[in-house]
């Protein structure tokens, strides 16, 4: 009887152990407390993730020459990289990037733009190739360069547990 009781506990707690590594929260990281960003959905449509990213400026100064860094661009340039809860890893022409109301997207850099003081500005990032059985991105880099910040692209946002949103 004890032997059995103990075996279930035992299933119990790894059981539980399982799911809290499931649940795991989203946690963003920026490098900079002025910079923050909320991720506003990240839904598929076949093996195309589109991931809706809300940047913030919360200081007091308007933010000029902002560039997010894609998967493809010059060799010297930082580059994106994720990885889905499959194992599986994206780089180069597979992440692409897209600043609000801009027409494409860009596997190389959004190019410049800012992010002023208190007004939200709106970035897509589209990874390719991600299977329909992946559940999440489990880590997202991506490279900031705003001088303003003292980003350059070598200490890049990074994003772990984005949950994929499928129809």
């Amino acid at each position: 009887m004890k032997r059995i009781l103990l075996m279930m506990l035992a299933m119990l707690a790894f059981g539980v152990h399982d799911i809290q590594a499931q649940d795991a929260p989203l946690k963003i990281v920026t490098n900079h407390p002025d910079f923050k960003i909320n991720v506003k959905r990240c839904a598929a449509s076949g093996k195309t993730v589109i991931l809706d990213l809300i940047l913030t400026n919360e200081g007091a100064n308007d933010v000029e020459n902002v560039i997010v860094y894609a998967g493809a661009g010059y060799v010297a340039d930082p580059h994106a990289e994720a990885y889905d809860s499959q194992g599986n890893i994206y780089q180069d022409h597979s992440i692409a990037v897209k600043v609000a109301n801009r027409n494409n997207f860009s596997d190389a850099n959004t190019g410049e733009f800012h992010i002023l003081s208190g007004v939200p500005m709106r970035l897509s990032v589209s990874i390719d190739g991600v299977p329909l059985s992946a559940e999440s991105i489990a880590r997202l880099k991506l490279p900031v360069s705003a001088k303003a910040w003292n980003l350059d692209g070598r200490k890049p946002v990074i994003f772990r547990n984005i949950p994929i949103s499928r129809n």
